[in-house]
């Protein structure tokens, strides 16, 4: 079991579920709003539920399949959908048609939602509702999604939400706050005062710092620094680290991000640094470019410098 409420509880799909699946996706009006076809047969049912295992054991979640706790009868299924190229987490819901109205959609999506933020410590959620499908945008509506675009997903026109976890927060901080952070991702094994930079007390330079109930996890420092080749108002990223219990929830998106707010409300035009190899595909999927050859920070490793205009 993942999750369970009042009257439900959410498990990952088992291969007795694949009969559960077919008359779900046979079902015209369930599957009016998606781009997914009907299974041709009990077979394929089978053949798509053994295949989605390994979404369970490469992701570590999924869709569940929504049992009813009172007769142990399957509704639907709800769940989480690790989207790659959106660096997201999506919501999903999907229930038979005889168990529409009844409050089942919202009440399972709730408890994912709170399994998400509360368990795996997602920072947000996404979710796409096709703009005619009213009763799914109530769902989410319920359950506290914003609407903030219309997109096309799956070659319909779509709705976008989004859902913040508000355990989550950025703030200004100062550079000493920054160790307990840089220190063990970016200064593992040599001495506490490596972290120290030349510009960390500068009045131009500010620390960004991303809490999670209250625990410092990220950092990111943003100082003036000229680099002789570009032009422009500059300012150069340091010190960008998260804990490794905390990597891949976008939580580095969200400081960087945060971060290029404050240097275009302060008028700064280009925000350059020098990159990891390993950060090089998060970076460029933000809008960052390389510029020049490979080179090599003494202790630290090979790295290219990236930049990005602000304004």
């Amino acid at each position: 079991m993942v999750v369970e409420t009042e009257r439900l509880y959410l498990r990952k799909f088992e291969f007795k579920d694949a009969k559960y699946l077919l008359t779900l996706n046979a079902d015209p009006l369930v599957l009016k709003y998606t781009s997914d076809l009907p299974f041709k047969d009990l077979a394929e049912a089978q053949s798509f539920l053994k295949q989605y295992e390994t979404v369970y054991e490469t992701t570590g979640i999924g869709r569940y399949a929504v049992i009813r706790k009172e007769d142990e009868l399957f509704l639907g299924w709800c769940g989480l959908k690790l989207h790659r190229d959106k660096r997201a987490v999506d919501v999903g819901y999907r229930f038979h048609r005889k168990f529409w109205n009844q409050g089942y959609a919202s009440e399972s999506t709730k408890a994912i939602i709170t399994y998400a933020f509360n368990t795996l410590n997602l920072p947000f959620l996404i979710a796409h509702s096709h703009i005619e499908n009213a009763a799914s945008q109530k769902v989410l509506q319920n359950c506290g999604f914003q609407k903030l675009d219309t997109i096309t997903y799956d070659q319909e026109p779509t709705y976008f939400y989004k859902l913040s976890n508000l355990n989550y927060k950025v703030l200004v901080i100062d550079a000493v706050d920054t160790w307990p952070v840089r220190h063990p991702v970016l200064r593992a094994g040599r001495p506490l005062e490596d972290v120290y930079m030349e510009a960390d007390e500068k009045e131009s330079t500010f620390h960004l710092g991303l809490f999670h109930n209250d625990t410092i996890v990220g950092v990111a420092s943003f100082m003036e620094d000229t680099y002789p080749a570009y032009r422009g108002d500059q300012v150069r990223l340091r010190g960008m680290a998260v804990l490794p219990s905390y990597r891949n929830r976008g939580l580095a998106e969200i400081l960087l991000k945060k971060g290029e707010q404050m240097l275009i409300q302060r008028g700064k035009t280009l925000l350059w640094f020098n990159a990891r190899i390993v950060a090089l595909k998060f970076y460029q999927n933000l809008g960052y470019t390389i510029d020049g050859e490979e080179f090599d920070t003494p202790q630290v490793g090979p790295h290219f410098r990236m930049k990005k205009k602000m304004i």
